[in-house]
């Protein structure tokens, strides 16, 4: 356990490390504040039990007398007044602790947040496609929450009080060794037994919490997501009963980790005293004390131990706590890792200045790719060559490779073998971020913030900053004027979550004007338009046919009569280019494409009716 709390300190940046730094300070300060508190009661007691400060037993005349210092100038008046002033320097200082401990893992917890949220978005898309939203949501909002509150926090806790304890319990053996001594021996070998007891159960319960965390995530999505058809299906009560038993297990893992936390402090108190006062008693005996001296050691007993067994209490059940979120870092420990140290990122600064936006052809050339390296090929062996201006429809049966074709060309993939040349460049890790800069795509599910009209256009870009003659211009020529009018806000209309508030046709429409926003010389279209009536469709078509060569259009068309548009076909068979040509040839010379357009020719002729 103290390595994994070693890694998540060693994982913090320069930044996170000053700020420690100064919280390490501000707590040595206040333990010595507070052990002097402590003293000053102590010698209060002292001098509520004896004649002043010339008693013999005044801590602060031993002191005074080894520094050659007059005390004549303190009485008890004097002195309450120093223990008040004292006692409300104290209190302020620990408040601080606890704020400024408490702020330093909120904030550290906030930025880890952040940097696992940026690590995510920055992995590749093959990473996205075999990872679940809702676990990577999970990590980033209730494991790194857990890491912070429960193991970073508590952490910092513990280093408070073990300073604190030091010098306090150092005091304690040089005043009354075989007491202090055997008193603390007991103290600490109790919290121990109770530890290794439960520190398995406490491990146990925080692999459970993190299991049964991310399956209530996982509830939560699905059910908010798949609203239709739970109301369709009035299924309301299957995902609210699967959430209230995930819900009734996790109290009782809470539950059990305060029980398991709390109660052996009442046990230690009790036993402490009675042990405390049966020593005291015979120590005095043995060692012929006066009465006053009697009261003034069990005095000094009690007030310590008012703040020892607390301050044994706290380490104890922090420990605890961090056993039992431990298992939340070892989750996201590699992850927080990379997030932090940008390990993951360091390919990016690789970035070349290459400007793709003049160039004359992209060529294709001997492309694979295989998911997972399992030998089974989406796409094999394809290479053609697309030239500046081209209408491209790429079409085939499903499963043929498509669009996992298009996400290559994208840069959303990696080809496992074969490569991609613009002109005469390779595209790579150090220029993909430019060539993605001339590119514009609709995919086929339009992804929509919920945000307005003009912000779902101008994706990504401050409010602010957007050009929005550019957006009222794109709403004009993807015909979607007449929508934008009717709406109360125009532009500024917000589309709901996902785009809910608009139709699947304004949808497709909206993502066009949004792939074109930035002026890309590449349009790629995954089945763009099949949400379109027929007449939306041909004018968006014949509005993408007008751009001339100003534009390269590639686009995933299922329909004969879209089809039948584009100057070039590439037909797709079982991951294969079967066809590159113009419609015309494709016919007479491809059988495979040929039965395909029969069967979308009687398809699209029985849809008719």
């Amino acid at each position: 356990m103290i390595k994994k709390i070693n890694f998540l300190f060693d994982i913090l940046n320069k930044k996170q490390k000053t700020r420690l730094s100064i919280l390490l300070f501000l707590m040595v300060f206040s333990s010595l504040i507070e052990i002097t508190t402590i003293v000053f009661l102590i010698e209060f007691v002292s001098i509520l039990g004896s004649e002043g400060f010339s008693s013999g037993v005044s801590i602060i005349e031993r002191f005074a007398n080894i520094l050659n210092l007059n005390t004549d100038f303190l009485n008890l008046e004097t002195f309450s007044y120093i223990l008040i002033f004292t006692i409300a320097l104290n209190s302020i200082f620990v408040l601080a602790t606890i704020y400024f401990t408490s702020k330093l893992s909120l904030t550290t917890g906030g930025e880890m947040e952040s940097s696992l949220f940026r690590y995510y978005l920055r992995k590749n898309y093959l990473f996205h496609i075999n990872s679940s939203s809702s676990q990577l949501m999970n990590n980033i909002f209730e494991l790194v929450r857990r890491v912070s509150n429960f193991v970073l926090e508590p952490s910092l806790v513990i280093i408070s009080k073990i300073i604190f304890l030091l010098p306090l319990l150092t005091g304690l053996i040089i005043y009354q060794p075989l007491v202090a001594v055997i008193s603390i021996f007991l103290i600490l070998t109790s919290y121990m037994i109770f530890f290794r007891l439960f520190r398995h159960k406490m491990g146990n319960l925080g692999k459970t919490e993190s299991v049964i965390t991310e399956k209530k995530y996982s509830i939560l999505q699905e059910g908010l997501n798949g609203i239709k058809e739970v109301k369709i299906l009035n299924k309301f009560d299957f995902f609210k009963n699967i959430y209230d038993q995930l819900f009734a297990k996790l109290v009782q893992i809470e539950v059990n980790r305060d029980i398991i936390g709390k109660f052996p402090r009442y046990l230690i108190e009790l036993f402490f005293f009675v042990f405390t006062v049966l020593i005291i008693l015979f120590l005095s005996r043995s060692l012929n004390l006066t009465f006053n001296e009697i009261i003034i050691s069990l005095s000094i007993f009690i007030i310590c131990s008012y703040k020892i067994i607390p301050a044994f209490q706290q380490i104890y059940y922090h420990l605890t706590i961090i056993k039992n979120h431990i298992p939340a870092l070892d989750q996201i420990s590699e992850d927080l890792k990379k997030s932090i140290q940008n390990e993951d990122l360091k390919d990016l600064k690789l970035r070349n200045n290459t400007n793709f936006s003049n160039f004359n052809k992209i060529i294709i050339n001997n492309l694979s790719f295989d998911y997972n390296n399992k030998n089974l090929s989406i796409v094999k062996n394809l290479s053609f060559e697309i030239k500046r201006g081209d209408k491209i429809a790429l079409t085939g049966l499903s499963g043929s490779g498509k669009t996992t074709l298009i996400n290559i060309i994208l840069g959303l993939l990696k080809p496992s073998s074969g490569e991609i040349l613009i002109d005469n460049e390779k595209i790579n890790i150090s220029n993909l971020n430019n060539w993605q800069k001339i590119l514009g795509f609709v995919p086929q599910s339009i992804f929509f913030n919920e945000r307005s009209i003009k912000e779902n256009i101008a994706f990504g870009i401050p409010k602010k900053d957007i050009d929005i003659n550019k957006v009222k211009e794109l709403i004009k020529k993807t015909k979607l004027s007449k929508v934008v009018e009717s709406l109360p806000h125009k532009e500024n209309t917000e589309v709901g979550e996902r785009g809910i508030k608009l139709s699947g046709g304004q949808q497709q429409r909206l993502g066009i004007a949004r792939a074109l926003y930035n002026d890309p010389k590449i349009l790629i279209l995954d089945e763009a338009t099949n949400s379109l009536d027929n007449l939306t469709e041909n004018e968006i078509l014949a509005f993408l046919e007008n751009f001339g060569k100003e534009i390269t259009v590639i686009m995933i068309a299922h329909k004969n009569d879209v089809i039948k548009r584009f100057n070039k076909i590439i037909f797709l068979h079982r991951g294969i280019i079967s066809g590159f040509d113009n419609y015309e040839n494709l016919i007479k010379s491809n059988e495979d494409f040929k039965n395909l357009i029969d069967v979308k020719k009687t398809t699209e002729k029985d849809n008719l009716f």
